[in-house]
């Protein structure tokens, strides 16, 4: 029988220098929110990496810009495919946990749930580092342009959630803009006059600003419209609907800092999050 061998217990330097490198990446990926291409990579990236915290997106990315599809070494394993040797892991944080007590219960009936002591840099690997059985392809349908036709169940769907939030959809005169929110007389409207494309995506747009809270947050118009059209951005490309190239071409200097870029960021992807849910994607 092969011995296993063991994994190689890491000394302090080497784990304080990891920690130290992990904090510096994740900085500088948060700084990187306030340029145009480190905004647009963030809002690619989440329609494949819907599993992680913003955090740890921005780690992921930091290490490979052209990360996928991000899982543990035996997650890998589970789906038929194995680590390529010689493949460097890339690190991302993972909580640490220990079985919550209960001196009045006895062993055997203890509470399984488990408390977070803290936080650790664990292993995980791209697809692009993987080889074995092929993956099964994404459900979405091909891209479309925002001229041409969009899939017309993400409208209606759109609709529903939208409903059920209170508000009502109308299509109009939007005075030169694509979609508006009204939140007084809680109506969403959508010009009449343009492709399928357009229409579906603002009106994701419109349903970003109802749930991102644009009518009680203080913030910039500027802000507002890109927190929205990035919402809008994941949504549709999780739908099959490519709207970046269209949606967010510019947006260097929306944001005053690095905390309020990080923010912005971190409600986008929970709002987005959200709205694919809801959408059934």
């Amino acid at each position: 029988m092969t011995a296993i061998a063991k994994r190689p217990r890491l000394t302090d330097d080497i784990r304080s220098a990891r920690l130290t490198q992990a904090h510096e990446q994740l900085q500088s990926a948060v700084e990187s929110l306030m340029t145009s291409a480190g905004w647009q990579q963030l809002i690619t990236a989440r329609r494949w990496l819907r599993s992680y915290s913003l955090n740890n997106v921005l780690l992921i990315l930091a290490q490979r810009p052209g990360a996928t599809d991000v899982r543990s070494f035996r997650a890998w394993q589970e789906v038929g495919r194995h680590v390529c040797q010689g493949e460097r892991a890339l690190r991302i944080w993972a909580p640490s946990t220990r079985r919550r007590p209960d001196p009045d219960t006895p062993e055997d009936a203890q509470d399984e749930s488990a408390i977070v002591t803290r936080f650790v840099l664990v292993p995980v690997f791209d697809v692009a580092q993987t080889d074995g059985a092929p993956l099964p392809a994404p459900a979405s349908a091909t891209p479309e342009r925002l001229t041409g036709d969009a899939p017309a169940w993400l409208w209606q769907a759109t609709v529903a959630v939208i409903s059920d939030d209170g508000f009502t959809v109308e299509r109009g005169d939007c005075h030169g803009a694509y979609g508006h929110t009204d939140f007084l007389r809680h109506t969403v409207r959508v010009r009449a006059d343009v492709a399928a494309a357009q229409a579906t995506k603002t009106l994701v747009h419109e349903l970003a600003h109802i749930r991102l809270d644009h009518d009680t947050r203080s913030l910039s118009r500027p802000t507002a419209e890109v927190e929205a059209e990035s919402v809008a951005c994941i949504v549709s490309a999780c739908a099959g609907l490519d709207t970046l190239p269209y949606s967010v071409p510019y947006v260097a200097g929306w944001a005053s800092t690095p905390q309020a870029a990080q923010d912005s960021a971190g409600r986008v992807l929970t709002v987005a999050d959200a709205v694919t849910t809801a959408l059934g994607l």
